[in-house]
């Protein structure tokens, strides 16, 4: 459990990025130079696995790589909704938009133009010279489609990056076909339909850097191959995957490398396969040495084939250890900076429990208890948000795989402070001061035997300037300044034991000297704990009783408000009575200091 408390700075460090299932891309790379071909690097990552031959150069894919593109306006008033104009324009051959036009040259473009308010667009076909040829309604949806193999669509209203190295060259540049629809809203959308080998020319320099080792290439390709027949829609009227990592990166023709271009040449056709269907070939970046099994990160069903398995070459080492992210930690920060990411349904945040986890450490679920209730979310969303929402200089959870690292500057020793007058006292055995009004009220009440050495500096905790002891929280009340109340003790016992309590009480009797009943908590007080309570503080100091005697680790002991007495039998004479360290325990228990 990680409580946040003001104060407490934590890390988050963790292993690899990514989901962790089927392929680590990382580890493909290793094992390619260690001098093994693609096929027993993706035998390694999936479990009894077998590689067929499948049509794949004649089956088609459609990629959505657009959505809800509204056109310029065609009076020019209004812009589109990205700034690009809507134009399609042939690249290299001869094109056509069917049912429309004939053939097309180079340079000659189709221009999307809305009509605001009419759910209506324009397509105007625009000539290489830039002359007007045709205007026509778009009817639902159009093809635009080439004619020649070596014809290309450049989708310019596709907003993309630059091409590394070609200035006003863009990842807007497709193989096959065009489809551009218009939907409910009057918006467009585009679909590129290609086959599923020209798909993976966009797709594997996308996935994985071109200048590695060649047969860990051909493992992507043979990784992304599958995933695509798996990800095959015919029920979807429209697309089969978008062009993103919500299935695979497509880059289309700008980002085709020659070196991977071979590799999906040399696999061509090649699936991988289980009960002779494809199998969904998972893969991600690196996991540090162990892949997860499919329901334990996505849940659902076991899939055989994608089972966890150890990623260790023959000495132990990762084989995806040279990956940059194979460790990693975000910087330190506050752990209240944790406390606005999650609060819709449960209040404040207070604390996270962070137990529910794989085998292999990966985390599966979070457990969020707030103010107002606890629910748990998936590790996924939790990172998810994390990366979202909380500043850049927090840092990025790159997987599920991680550890929370808790640092405690509350304890950390300090310099003297040797105020004039004795105005402070320094403590060498904690390393931390004691001064001014605190000061005055632990000389004054007793010092280090009533409160125990000083664990903290005065900080700010819930708006209120405190400071921890082993047996007490000094607390500053400005409301009250100029009282003998301007100093009280926080009710640490009270937190400690609330998930214990209630506790049993006792039945009400009438108090006599040996024997006292509170009936503000239902507990009596008797003896030697009576006589401690009244003659060392009472209510101020103690609080009321909230347990009777019991006995916890061997010892008797009461529980108060504010401390736990204990009876140590063995001790001198008048010195039986005992105040428990509920300081330290609470800031133990509390994430304040390191467990023991």
């Amino acid at each position: 459990m990680l409580p946040l408390q003001t104060g407490q700075t934590i890390q988050i460090e963790g292993q690899g990025w990514g989901h962790g299932v089927g392929m680590s891309q990382w580890g493909a790379r290793g094992r390619a130079e260690a001098g093994q071909t693609a096929d027993q690097i993706v035998r390694a990552y999936y479990t009894g696995i077998d590689i067929t031959d499948s049509p794949t150069d004649q089956t088609s894919i459609r990629v959505l790589i657009d959505q809800d593109y509204r056109p310029a306006s065609i009076d020019g008033a209004t812009a589109s909704s990205n700034g690009l104009a809507g134009d399609i324009v042939g690249v290299g051959g001869q094109w056509a938009v069917t049912g429309i036009t004939g053939p097309l040259p180079p340079g000659a473009r189709l221009r999307l133009l809305d009509h605001p308010g009419a759910h209506r667009i324009t397509v105007r076909l625009i000539d290489a010279g830039g002359g007007h040829m045709l205007d026509v309604d778009l009817p639902g949806q159009i093809e635009v489609v080439p004619l020649e193999p070596h014809s290309r669509l450049l989708v310019h209203y596709k907003y993309t990056d630059q091409v590394v190295g070609s200035p006003g060259q863009f990842y807007d540049v497709y193989r096959g076909s065009i489809r551009v629809y218009l939907d409910g809203e009057g918006l467009i959308d585009t679909v590129n339909v290609v086959s599923v080998e020209d798909y993976l020319l966009g797709v594997v320099p996308a996935e994985m850097p071109y200048h590695w080792p060649a047969e860990a290439l051909k493992a992507q390709a043979l990784a992304a191959r599958s995933y695509a027949l798996v990800s095959l829609m015919p029920g979807n009227p429209i697309w089969d995957v978008v062009d993103t990592t919500q299935d695979q990166v497509y880059l289309g023709v700008n980002h085709e490398k020659p070196e991977t271009s071979a590799a999906v040449q040399a696999t061509a056709r090649r699936v991988m396969t289980h009960g002779d269907q494809p199998i969904l070939s998972y893969f991600f970046s690196a996991a540090n040495g162990h892949t997860e099994s499919n329901e334990d990160v996505f849940g659902g069903a076991p899939l055989p084939y994608l089972r966890a398995v150890a990623d260790l070459d023959p000495n132990g080492r990762p084989w995806d250890a040279d990956s940059p992210l194979s460790t990693w930690s975000t910087p330190e920060f506050p752990a209240s900076l944790l406390q606005g990411l999650y609060q819709e349904s449960i209040g404040t945040l207070q604390s996270l429990d962070f137990s529910r986890r794989t085998s292999t450490g990966r985390l599966i679920i979070v457990g969020l208890n707030g103010d107002h209730g606890s629910q748990t979310i998936s590790a996924w969303n939790f990172a998810l948000r994390f990366n979202q929402r909380t500043p850049q200089e927090a840092g990025l959870i790159y997987s599920t795989r991680f550890a929370v690292v808790r640092n405690y500057p509350l304890i950390e020793r300090v310099a003297p402070l040797n105020l004039p007058d004795g105005q402070s006292i320094y403590f060498d055995e904690t390393g931390h001061n004691v001064r001014h009004g605190f000061l005055k009220y632990f000389n004054a009440r007793g010092g280090v035997t009533a409160f125990g050495l000083p664990l903290t500096e005065e900080f700010v905790e819930g708006g209120r300037t405190v400071q921890y002891f082993e047996r007490a929280r000094f607390e500053y009340h400005p409301e009250l300044a100029g009282t003998p109340y301007e100093t009280q003790l926080g009710l640490l016992n009270d937190a400690l034991t609330a998930p214990r309590r209630p506790f049993a009480g006792d039945t009400p009797f009438p108090s006599v000297p040996q024997h006292r009943y509170f009936p503000e908590t239902g507990h009596s007080v008797h003896f030697g704990f009576l006589q401690f309570w009244e003659t060392q503080g009472g209510l101020e100091r103690f609080g009321y009783p909230i347990s009777q005697e019991v006995v916890e680790h061997g010892r008797t002991v009461q529980h108060f408000q504010r401390v736990r007495l204990e009876w140590a039998p063995d001790a001198p004479p008048g010195q039986q009575v005992q105040i428990g360290k509920v300081g330290s325990e609470y800031m133990r228990a509390f994430g304040l200091a390191p467990p023991i």
